[in-house]
């Protein structure tokens, strides 16, 4: 299982905050002879705070927690494209109802999305990202870009 990014638990808390029932802690993809391991897996639940993954009312939800720490932001971005699509089309595959969300730091939104190149994953992708205040472990804003699923 790969190593967990420092602020996991801070995108775990602000989901369970903003209503997420956490149903696996990673989610993991099998496919074929494969196994990936997506950070969080969740459901809404509005009476239910607590568990792993992600869940709320009848949505399901993957999520890939990037922290853009590394030397370079435009390798950071790079793999972060590669991972959400590759599980894009896996959970098409295995999971159709639940969607991949790329969560992020505020900071890393304010420094690399603010950015032109960004800004142009962010309108032209069909990518969905969360944002997290760290400090406050609380989702700061959704960008849902993808269209639903049939």
């Amino acid at each position: 299982m790969p190593q967990r990014d420092e602020t996991h638990q801070f995108v775990r808390e602000a989901l369970v905050k903003d209503g997420w029932q956490i149903t696996d802690d990673p989610y993991v993809i099998s496919y074929g002879e494969r196994f990936l391991f997506v950070d969080l897996g969740a459901a809404y639940s509005p009476a239910v705070s607590q568990f792993i993954g992600a869940q709320r009312r009848d949505q399901k939800i993957a999520v890939e927690i990037k922290e853009f720490r590394g030397k370079s932001a435009i390798n950071n971005l790079e793999q972060a494209i590669g991972q959400y699509i590759l599980y894009q089309l896996l959970l098409k595959q295995v999971d159709p109802k639940r969607k991949v969300y790329l969560a992020i730091s505020d900071i890393a939104y304010a420094e690399i999305f603010s950015e032109p190149i960004g800004e142009l994953v962010i309108n032209e992708l069909p990518m969905d990202l969360i944002v997290i205040d760290m400090q406050e472990k609380e989702v700061k804003k959704w960008i849902r870009k993808t269209t639903a699923r049939q």
